[in-house]
């Protein structure tokens, strides 16, 4: 009897854009509006070269008009440029499946492959926006205006509240109202914020289920935003709160391919996908540019800098540090606090 294995029912580029479209169509960080798709950044991925260069023209001077007389020149200025620099990383990832455990499971599996692949790449896309903005909330130009820490500025209502919200919103300045679209947190800061009434739920039309937005904007959830337990009583986190297009984002699956191996575990196929992708959160720039990325390269502050023309303060990422209430974290310990909800 002859059983049906991986290679039998996966034609590669079909397989490959299919993986790719559900990744991009079921990404909570490009639904939301955190991560932008950038067609320009994506049609120079497969380019030589390790890096993408970004230009930018700077807005008009907010000089003072001349006065205009007809006994003098009007002066005319000049507007100013530059270029960020976005990383590109390479990856690639393999997964395969035996005879035995496909004939045994009955599975189907295409979809099962299909499925965990995108949900794979989704996983890695989010680690790799957290890594970067680790590394470039380390950048003294970005901590200095696009930071607030309210374990610092308001020690004793340091919890994730409305008033610290607020406050790390301010750090937009005059772009803060319609400007800011989502904000990400780990599901113990999602609980913080139910606990003290934050978190409005809307049910789209034909939507499956509802959704939740905090001062309209859309909440994002997910737990490889850390926790920091080193004092169990007072668990610290970082929320991040993004404006429109304040990540740019694409990716290009560069290969998928099925092998087989008859002798290993009784008969084993494989399926491997390469992929090359960007992640350039826009305004600043990579300072020193590896060949072969890792996420701790992007995670490093000294990789990043905001170049010279750029006003920290147009960077559409804000950072939000604040405790949590510890009977709401795994690993913590409630006995030594008061466990006050909003403070």
């Amino acid at each position: 009897m002859a059983e049906t294995n991986l290679s039998n029912m996966i034609v590669p580029e079909v397989f490959g854009n299919y993986v790719a479209n559900l990744s991009l169509k079921t990404n909570r960080f490009v639904q939301s509006g955190i991560l932008t798709p950038d067609p320009t950044l994506g049609a120079r991925l497969t380019q030589p070269g390790t890096t993408i260069t970004v230009p930018f023209i700077n807005d008009l001077p907010d000089e003072d008009p001349d006065v205009w007389t007809d006994t003098s020149n009007i002066n005319v200025s000049n507007l100013t440029s530059g270029k960020q620099m976005a990383q590109k990383f390479y990856q690639a990832k393999s997964f395969g499946l035996t005879d035995q455990s496909t004939l045994i499971s009955g599975a189907p599996i295409q979809n099962v492959i299909g499925s965990r692949f995108a949900n794979y790449w989704i996983r890695q896309d989010a680690k790799l926006l957290l890594n970067t903005l680790q590394g470039v909330f380390g950048v003294s130009k970005i901590q200095d205006s696009k930071l607030y820490d309210a374990t610092a500025k308001m020690p004793t209502e340091s919890n994730f509240n409305a008033k610290g919200f607020i406050g790390a919103k301010a750090l937009m300045g005059d772009l803060s109202e319609n400007t800011l679209t989502a904000i990400a947190v780990n599901s113990a800061t999602y609980a913080q914020m139910q606990a003290n009434g934050l978190i409005d739920t809307i049910q789209e039309q034909n939507a499956a289920t509802p959704f939740g937005t905090y001062n309209g904007m859309t909440i994002v959830v997910d737990d490889d935003i850390p926790v920091d337990l080193t004092d169990k009583s007072k668990p610290v986190t970082t929320s991040y709160i993004f404006g429109a297009g304040a990540v740019g984002y694409s990716q290009n699956m560069y290969s998928t391919a099925t092998e087989r191996h008859e002798l290993i575990n009784g008969g084993e196929t494989d399926i491997v996908q390469k992929r090359i992708a960007t992640i350039h959160v826009i305004g600043t720039s990579i300072k020193n540019p590896v060949q072969n990325a890792s996420y701790k390269d992007f995670a490093k502050s000294s990789n990043w800098e905001v170049v010279d023309g750029i006003d920290p303060k147009t960077v559409r990422v804000v950072a939000y540090k604040s405790t949590l209430d510890p009977t709401l974290v795994p690993g913590a310990d409630a006995s030594k606090s008061a466990g006050t909800l909003g403070k």
